[in-house]
């Protein structure tokens, strides 16, 4: 038998960036119990019925396999430093998804004869009428870069020819919003805005199909534990001494107190970075 012991095990996670998770579990302790047979039986009983419920056991499958591909995505666009967000549509309906994931494989290699360090966390969804688009976050894009001719044009400009001249008769547009100083569309931000499109995806998309692609290199550094606390008060206290400037972007507890998530970001005026206290 399981239960709570009070006692919270946090782990911070310094993503570089300016940007902290820390997180806190109660730990659960088990105890053997010495069952009757009638409990037994029971208990076999319980876990036959839990056999028919082949819907709900897919469904929480699901659902634990969405949160970890959306943490997954949050943490990588905060490790990059995402600051630009790019949308990349189709002027068709073009509804086929394995076509949208070749065009967009194809783009970036595109990409990269002109941008050779572009990186990029990117989401797949399909829209109402059926169409695929793509939500790309990236970041330091230049404001402009050298067209084929040579002359200097904006970049935005380029990678929409791009785009274009992948998608052929389909048709393309690309949107680009960029990170202005002082804008709320910090890298917190738009890995919020990427991740939301990859837990719709996974409630939407075929069974085993990819939700989400990167490109480039963006290494996630191991979580350093902080070790084991009394309390839950205990824990958050020191939890927040993790990170001694900066703001909460994000604080979340479980209904029933066994959990807990901060995540912390630089403020602008210091460039977004903060050294963590462990």
């Amino acid at each position: 038998m399981s239960y709570g012991s009070g006692r919270f095990k946090v782990k911070a996670h310094d993503l570089g960036n300016g940007h902290m998770e820390v997180s806190g579990v109660e730990r659960v302790d088990w105890k053997e119990l010495e069952w009757t047979p009638g409990q037994i039986q029971d208990h076999l009983d319980m876990l036959a019925e839990a056999e028919n419920e082949d819907t709900d056991k897919r469904a929480r499958a699901l659902a634990i396999a969405a949160n970890r591909a959306k943490t997954r995505v949050r943490k990588l666009c905060k490790a990059m430093g995402a600051d630009t967000l790019m949308t990349l549509t189709y002027k068709s309906n073009q509804t086929d998804q394995e076509l949208c994931k070749k065009h967009l494989k194809e783009f970036v290699r595109r990409v990269r004869r002109v941008i050779p360090d572009f990186r990029a966390v990117c989401g797949f969804e399909e829209q109402k009428r059926g169409a695929w688009h793509v939500h790309m976050a990236t970041v330091k894009l230049p404001s402009s870069l050298k067209a084929s001719n040579g002359v200097l044009v904006k970049s935005f400009n380029v990678l929409r020819a791009i785009w274009r001249s992948v998608t052929k008769e389909h048709g393309g547009n690309v949107d680009v919003s960029a990170r202005k100083r002082h804008s709320q569309r910090s890298a917190a931000r738009i890995a919020a805005y990427l991740s939301k499109y990859i837990t719709k995806a996974f409630e939407d998309g075929e069974k085993w199909s990819n939700r989400w692609t990167k490109f480039g290199d963006v290494t996630l550094p191991a979580p350093v534990d902080l070790g084991e606390f009394e309390s839950i008060g205990e824990a958050m206290k020191n939890a927040a001494l993790c990170y001694l400037s900066g703001r909460v972007d994000t604080m979340h507890m479980s209904r029933w107190g066994d959990w807990f998530y901060f995540a912390f970001e630089g403020g602008p005026d210091t460039g977004g970075h903060h050294e963590p206290v462990y």
